[in-house]
């Protein structure tokens, strides 16, 4: 892609909200990497901190990959999915960590509003049809 944000060279710019995803799919795989380098330091432990480490690192590549792929202009669904699968795991953490008495903690809390938000923004009109007129050149 050309460094003006023009997939295919003679397009229209790319929209606010396709840079915004990526740098939230790129925020997202940093919290999730940052995670999972606690749970396999903690894993010793306890066992089954070292299967949360591998999902977190599996997350943490697949919002990468979403995020290249919607800067590039390529495709936003790989970015849509991961950021649906943090979000959901994310949800899980603030109403596992609500039930146990812990309140609400900061970091599920961040992931999710991350997720949420790369999804709310790739579903906007203006990020559908760039992407659309990607796909046509």
């Amino acid at each position: 892609m050309p460094p003006t944000g023009r997939p295919g060279g003679g397009g229209a710019q790319r929209p606010p909200h396709v840079l915004m995803a990526g740098v939230a799919g790129f925020a997202e795989a940093t919290l999730l990497f940052l995670v999972a380098l606690v749970s396999f330091t903690f894993s010793a432990q306890a066992g089954l901190l070292a299967l949360f480490g591998v999902l977190y690192l599996v997350l943490t590549a697949a919002c990468l990959w979403g995020a290249v792929s919607v800067l590039r202009g390529r495709a936003g669904r790989p970015l849509i999915a991961a950021s649906a699968v943090t979000g959901v795991v994310a949800l899980t953490g603030l109403v596992v960590g609500v039930l146990q008495g812990g309140g609400v903690s900061f970091l599920p809390a961040l992931l999710l509003l991350l997720a949420v938000g790369a999804v709310v923004l790739l579903l906007q009109a203006p990020s559908r049809e760039w992407f659309a007129a990607s796909r046509d050149r």
